[in-house]
């Protein structure tokens, strides 16, 4: 067993898989939004399946709010359903 299978045994044994799940999600948001988007926004929070993500101004609010379905997709594709909105906050 290498050290890979170790660590993925332990997290799953001490109950903190969706901890390191949801970590995983929070980094791999700028492949979701794209870089630019990205550097202006950043994931805070996920609690019963809503993505809570801080955004620096309206516009960027409104960007992101209409590619929220397109959004959504990538990340269940990812994750299955552990992902089932966003809510975007300035």
């Amino acid at each position: 067993m290498n050290l890979k299978e170790l660590i993925g045994r332990f997290v799953s044994q001490s109950g903190k898989q969706h901890l390191m799940d949801k970590q995983m999600l929070f980094d791999r948001w700028p492949e979701y939004v794209g870089p630019m988007c990205a550097q202006f926004s950043k994931c805070q929070d996920l609690r019963n399946g809503i993505l809570y993500v801080r955004v620096q101004n309206a516009a960027l609010k409104f960007e992101l709010f209409g590619h929220k379905s397109q959004i959504l997709q990538k990340m269940q594709a990812d994750f299955g359903p552990m992902v089932k909105d966003i809510m975007f906050r300035t």
